[in-house]
């Protein structure tokens, strides 16, 4: 399941499902520290979340969340 993504394909606010989780990756509101954050739900309901330097960061993290909650 992974895959590859440069900062470039991907536009923010993004939104995915995968294995029954949604994945929220967006711009940080902290403009100042800048980066993406980004967080795993289920059932509306948020399991993780953070923030990572870039969008491939933020969606590797969260991929990962959810092979961890299978």
């Amino acid at each position: 399941m992974l895959k590859t993504y440069s900062d470039n394909e991907i536009t923010l606010p993004y939104e995915e499902e995968v294995n029954g989780f949604t994945i929220y990756v967006e711009e940080n509101p902290d403009r100042w520290r800048g980066g993406c954050s980004w967080a795993v739900c289920r059932d509306e309901v948020e399991l993780d979340s953070g923030l990572e330097f870039d969008v491939a960061g933020a969606l590797e993290r969260a991929y990962s969340c959810t092979t961890a909650q299978l």
